[in-house]
């Protein structure tokens, strides 16, 4: 009987090209060709569409791992799946969390559920289809097929689906008019209407319809950041333009895995509550003493992933808050996502992706937050 055996690897970065960790990694025998599958993290730079350090450090990435695997750059995507989220304000550190999964000979199945992985690859999503129905279906589709390559058929184990998908620039939106399309949005930003968001966004529910947590017969073009009551409580999704493909990382977990790791998740109700980051934590298997984090027992948390997207009122328990008059709110809303994290978990390598107003990556005010720990 085959079953997966599942690590995961957080490397600091010092420079959007630094892939010394990684290299350290491999000497030690730690990461394999043939086990690497997925490297997901956080990059430092403006997190919008022409984020360059984000680019800078897919090049970098891509480069290494296809020197690694010992095949060309642009075949790497055929198997490893990249998910870069841009931009480290406030104390967010940037870096890289190596996935790896090992297939493994048991004779019996284990009794506890333990995390497995996988991942898949979309079809081309030309600009037209960015934040519309072109998008949610190939990212469901996507989903669908990567908790397949996981080994998970019932959507209660699965705990986070990770997505990077194609935004839009001036040139595929060029692109996409010159063949007689329509795009989503000329705004290239990650505001209300921006064409980030409604990327993200489109993303999400495509998770959702994978997973059930959305009806088809409730989506439409129309429906993408206007009907709040449709969302996922496991997406967490963000764009860029240098892609073309969308490509999408399944967690959860299985009583068949071999692995020493185990993944949770919970929603936070709003955007300071630290007892939903807690949650998550429990969820995942950290142990509590007097309310708090046992200390010794946080050293078995391996990673924090997390959404901070800044609520669509200008209210938090019922106090009024200017964050949605700050034009830097995208870039703030960002950092105290990772301040909130941070103070639970007393560390800074968390993956913290978000800033957009409102989206259908958690229910209306609240942000999803997993948790990997060691068992």
């Amino acid at each position: 009987m085959k079953a997966q055996k599942v690590d995961m690897f957080v490397i600091p970065m010092a420079t959007p090209s630094d892939t010394t960790g990684l290299q350290k990694l491999a000497d030690a025998g730690k990461i394999k060709p043939d086990t690497l599958v997925a490297l997901v993290g956080k990059t430092e730079g403006t997190g919008q569409h022409d984020d360059w350090g984000r680019v800078w450090a897919d090049v970098a990435l891509r480069e290494w791992t296809g020197n690694f695997l010992g095949i060309p750059a642009g075949d790497v995507a055929q198997r490893v799946i990249f998910v870069l989220s841009g931009g480290c304000p406030g104390v967010i550190t940037p870096h890289i969390a190596a996935v790896t999964r090992e297939i493994v000979e048991v004779s019996d199945a284990g009794k506890e559920k333990r995390m497995v992985v996988g991942r898949a690859g979309s079809e081309p999503m030309p600009p037209e289809e960015v934040g519309r129905m072109g998008q949610i279906h190939k990212v469901a589709e996507a989903t669908k097929r990567a908790m397949a390559d996981a080994g998970l058929s019932d959507a209660s184990d699965v705990h986070l689906v990770m997505v990077k998908v194609p935004g839009l620039t001036v040139a595929s939106i060029r692109d996409a008019e010159s063949r007689g399309k329509t795009v989503v949005s000329h705004d290239l930003t990650f505001g209300p209407e921006g064409a980030g968001s409604y990327a993200n966004d489109a993303a999400a529910l495509g998770v959702g319809l994978a997973l059930g947590e959305v009806k088809e017969s409730a989506l439409s073009d129309e429906v993408v950041r206007r009907n709040w009551d449709l969302y996922s409580e496991v997406a967490m999704t963000s764009s860029g333009g240098e892609k073309r493909h969308g490509e999408v990382v399944v967690f959860g977990n299985s009583a068949g895995s071999q692995s020493a790791l185990t993944i949770g998740h919970a929603v936070t109700k709003d955007f300071i509550d630290a007892q939903g980051v807690r949650n998550a934590l429990r969820s995942a298997g950290v142990r509590f003493k007097d309310g708090l984090p046992d200390e010794a027992d946080l050293g078995r948390l391996v990673h924090v992933f997390a959404k901070s997207v800044i609520p669509g009122s200008d209210q938090v328990r019922g106090q009024r808050i200017t964050l949605l008059d700050d034009p830097d709110a995208y870039q703030i809303g960002k950092a105290l996502g990772g301040m909130l994290i941070a103070s639970v978990t007393g560390r800074t390598t968390n993956y913290v992706s978000g800033g957009e107003r409102n989206s259908h990556q958690g229910p209306p005010g609240g942000n999803i937050v997993a948790a990997v720990v060691r068992t």
